[in-house]
C-alpha cells in the first residue's frame, strides 16, 4: 500500500470543511495540498473521485461506545496519558454534531464506494501535543504549527486555517499507519466491563506514536 492518496478530513461545520490530500509513492510522500470546503456534500463529491485511495484519516469518533458517558478505551487512554491536554478530549456524548455527524456522513458514504479503504481516526490537539510538547495555538502559532507538518510529511505543506492544518495532520496519522510506521492502535485497547464498540462504518484504526517526535 505504499503507492496511492490519502485524505485527511476535519469536518468543521459549514465553510470549515478542512481537507488535505496526500499524494504517496512508493512509501514516500511526494505532495500534500490542503482545501477547505463549505459543506460535507462537497468533501464526499471531491474524495469520491480520488483513485486510487488508500486510506481516510478523519478527526471524528469513527466508532461508537455504549458504556457510560460514551466514553470508549481509546479516550480514557489519552485522557491518562496526557494530563496537561486531557480536557480537549472530551466525553463523546457532549461533543459538537458537526465533528460526530459530517465525519461520519463523510465515512459512511466513502466506505459505501470504496469497502477496503482504511479509516483512520485522529485527534489533531492532543496529537500536536505529543508531538511537539506544546499546546496547541494556531492563531498564534502558524509559523511554526506548519513548520511541525513540513517536518513530518517531509515536503512543503501550506495552510489557510486550522481546519486545513487538522486536515494535513490527520492525513500524516493515517499514512504513518498504512506504512506500518506506527503500530499502536487505541481502538484495539480492551474495552471495560459492561460495554462494548458500536461501528457503523465497519473495522476503524486509531494509530498512535508511542515515542515518535517531529525534531
Amino acid at each position: 500500500m505504499g503507492t496511492g492518496l490519502i485524505v485527511g478530513y476535519d469536518p468543521g461545520g459549514d465553510g470549515a470543511h478542512g481537507v488535505a490530500l496526500l499524494t504517496l509513492e512508493e512509501g514516500r510522500t511526494v505532495s500534500v495540498a490542503t482545501r477547505t470546503f463549505g459543506t460535507t456534500e462537497a468533501v464526499i463529491e471531491y474524495v469520491d473521485r480520488l483513485s486510487p485511495l488508500l486510506a481516510l484519516g478523519v478527526d471524528t469518533l469513527t466508532c461508537w461506545s455504549t458504556g457510560g458517558g460514551g466514553w470508549r478505551p481509546a479516550d480514557r487512554w489519552l485522557r491518562q496519558r496526557y494530563g496537561t491536554v486531557r480536557n480537549s478530549v472530551m466525553t463523546p456524548n457532549g461533543l459538537a454534531g458537526s465533528m460526530g455527524l459530517n465525519g461520519m456522513s463523510v465515512l459512511l458514504a466513502i466506505r459505501a464506494k470504496y469497502p477496503k479503504v482504511v479509516v483512520v481516526e485522529t485527534h489533531p490537539k492532543v496529537l500536536y501535543w505529543a508531538l511537539q510538547q506544546k499546546k496547541y495555538n494556531y492563531a498564534s502559532g502558524k509559523a511554526e504549527m506548519e513548520r511541525v507538518l513540513c517536518q513530518a510529511h517531509q515536503v512543503a505543506v501550506t495552510t489557510a486555517n486550522d481546519h486545513e492544518w487538522d486536515g494535513a495532520i490527520s492525513a500524516f496519522a493515517a499514512a504513518s499507519g498504512v506504512l506500518g510506521r506506527w503500530t499502536n492502535d487505541l481502538h484495539a485497547l480492551p474495552m471495560a466491563t459492561g460495554e462494548r464498540l458500536i461501528v457503523p462504518c465497519g473495522a476503524t484504526n486509531y494509530y498512535w506514536p508511542e515515542s515518535w517526535a517531529v525534531s
